[in-house]
């Protein structure tokens, strides 16, 4: 897992990676964000892992319609994220982006 594993989820979206996949790229951004300092990476890693539970909670079941809304989610924001001209504003759109995920999956 790394940064690639990021920007291929946003690329191919959650359908197209498997959800035990997810669970490794959330540890491995935490890891990351723990070795570099570099917080964005532990928002995504703590949004990933909001998507796994979720996935946990419906046994892989999740509605389509909310897959697609955090694919979109995912596709606007994680090259953003990674591409942050500083680790501040990455770390700030990570924020975002967890806090929009959150509510999406708990308003559904």
């Amino acid at each position: 897992m790394d940064q690639s594993s990021l920007r291929l989820l946003a690329e191919q979206g959650i359908g197209n990676f498997p959800p035990v996949r997810l669970g490794d790229l959330s540890a491995w951004c935490w890891d990351f964000c723990e070795v570099t300092g570099d917080a964005r990476f532990c928002s995504l890693s703590r949004a990933l892992c909001m998507i796994v539970d979720l996935f946990d909670l419906h046994s892989e079941q999740v509605p389509s319609v909310l897959v697609e809304q955090l694919d979109i989610l995912l596709k606007q924001s994680v090259s953003a994220i990674l591409d942050a001209e500083t680790a501040e504003q990455g770390a700030l759109l990570s924020r975002q982006l967890r806090e929009t995920i959150d509510l999406t999956i708990h308003d559904y």
